[in-house]
Formats: structure tokens, C-alpha cells, sequence
């Protein structure tokens, strides 16, 4: 998802410049401008067709009520060159356009709404990777700060299963709700708590197979730093900042070999 660093950055010449707020707002509206010239909002807002008839798109006729149904905010609209948005603005209205973005493939008139999205998740992070300390719109939806600590290949890789959809889903939700880019300590804690709980479901069905002092060890750490049960030899004075993303990285790796492994076993099973 993120752009490509060319020589200077490559080599440590330079660092990449970043956008402010009032930047972030401008690039925003001029790429939500381009997008909307290429058609790729006409299932949204509507399109003439070729007869030059008007066809209402998802939000017919109030795009300001359609808005504030999604969101709870008001005056958002009309999008032009002379608004300004926030970041808290910019970051829901590109999560909420990327719902409902799509590429309209001629001559049919189709849409294609991945296509869409893909287009406009790249054109959206070119602004987002260069904002402050760096964000991005994952193909999930949701907006999270940029993860450039070697662990983003885990991150928005796959956790499934062949039988088991629930495993993936909590697993999913546990990653927005831990790296969403609003996520407070109390939405960490969560996220850590659903994996540990699924780690746990895991064990108790006696299909999390990763070694026993393996096992041991993760639940110790959820044990250890006040996350579950409380008890005297708890530390609950730690920094939080470095230790959740320690924790949440641990066990995130094991449920991620956990799901392999399964999944392998269920490969193997012949029909």
C-alpha cells in the first residue's frame, strides 16, 4: 500500500516530507475532485445516461442526510475547493467513500467494485502516507497509522480457516480495533483480549497446536500484565505504548501459525 521511496529517501539522504492538517484537507478535496470527474462516485450520486435522463444513485436526491446517517455529521456537503475539513473529517469521509466507490466498465455500463476500490485506496494513500506520521486505508476499510516495523506482512495477511469463518472474523476485528488510527488504550486492551480469548477457544477444543511451552508462555504474558485475572503478582505499572504492541504482535504470530497449522491438518484430510 505504501508509495515507493526513491534514492534520496532510499539511502537516508533525506526524510520525506510531511503534510499538515490544512494540506491534508486541500489534497483530500482535489483528489476526491479527480475521482468524481473519472465517474467513479455515479453509484453513489447518480449519472445522466446516454438519453441524458438523470438515474438517482444510492443517496438520491440528499447526499448531507446520507451522510450524517453513516456518520452523525452534518455540513459536510457540497465538497468544493473552498472547504475545509479536519482530519477526523477527511479520515471518515474516505473510510465512508470507499464503501461505496466503483470503477464503471464500458461499453455495459457495468461497475466493478473492487476494481473501484483499488484505484482509489492507492489514489487516497498517496495523501494518507505523507500525512503527519504516516497513515494508510487498508483494503479493510478502515483507516491505521502506517505499521513499518517489518511485521506488516502479518498484519494484512490472512487468518482463515477452511471450516471455522468465526476464527477469521474475530481476528479481523481485533486488528481494525487495535491499529484503527482513533484506537484508544482501552480498544487495545480489547483487541489483545479477543485473540487471547480465541487462543484460549483454541486450546480448550484442543486444536492449538503450537508447543506446550509455547502455550504457556502466551498465556502467562496475559496473565502477567493485568489483563485478565487480577492477582498480587500482576504488574500494573507498565507503559502501556510498548508493551501493547509487544503483547499484540505475540499473539497475533501465534494465532496466525495456530490457523496454518489447522488449516494444513484440514488439507491433508482426505474426502
Amino acid at each position: 500500500m505504501k508509495n515507493k521511496k526513491y534514492y534520496s529517501e532510499r539511502n537516508n539522504l533525506r526524510e520525506r516530507a510531511k503534510y499538515n492538517e490544512y494540506e491534508l484537507s486541500d489534497l483530500f478535496v482535489q483528489t476526491y475532485h479527480e475521482l468524481h470527474t473519472q465517474n467513479f462516485f455515479e453509484e453513489l450520486f447518480g449519472y445522466k445516461d446516454e438519453w441524458g435522463a438523470w438515474q438517482r444513485g444510492i443517496v438520491a436526491n440528499n447526499i448531507d442526510t446520507f451522510v450524517f446517517k453513516k456518520i452523525g455529521k452534518k455540513g459536510l456537503f457540497p465538497i468544493d475547493d473552498d472547504s475545509y475539513y479536519d482530519e477526523e473529517d477527511v479520515f471518515d469521509l474516505i473510510e465512508l467513500f470507499y464503501d461505496y466507490v466503483s470503477e464503471r466498465k464500458m461499453p455495459n455500463r457495468e461497475y466493478d467494485k473492487k476494481a473501484g476500490q483499488n484505484i482509489y485506496l492507492d489514489e487516497m494513500n498517496s495523501v494518507l502516507n505523507n500525512y503527519d506520521m504516516g497513515y494508510e486505508l487498508t483494503k479493510e476499510g478502515y483507516i491505521r497509522e502506517l505499521i513499518e516495523n517489518g511485521l506488516e506482512n502479518l498484519v494484512d495477511s490472512s487468518q482463515e480457516m477452511n471450516s471455522d469463518c468465526t476464527s477469521e472474523e474475530i481476528v479481523n476485528n481485533a486488528k481494525k480495533k487495535f491499529f484503527h488510527y482513533n484506537a484508544d488504550e482501552l480498544d487495545k486492551k480489547s483487541a489483545i483480549l479477543e485473540l487471547g480469548g480465541l487462543l484460549e477457544n483454541l486450546k480448550k477444543s484442543k486444536t492449538l497446536e503450537l508447543l506446550k511451552t509455547d502455550e504457556s508462555e502466551l498465556f502467562h504474558v496475559l496473565n502477567k500484565f493485568n489483563l485478565r485475572h487480577n492477582n498480587p503478582n500482576q504488574k500494573p505499572d507498565y507503559d502501556k505504548d510498548v508493551f501493547y504492541p509487544w503483547i499484540f504482535f505475540n499473539l497475533l504470530s501465534a494465532v496466525d501459525a495456530a490457523l496454518k497449522l489447522i488449516r494444513k491438518k484440514e488439507d491433508e484430510i482426505p474426502f
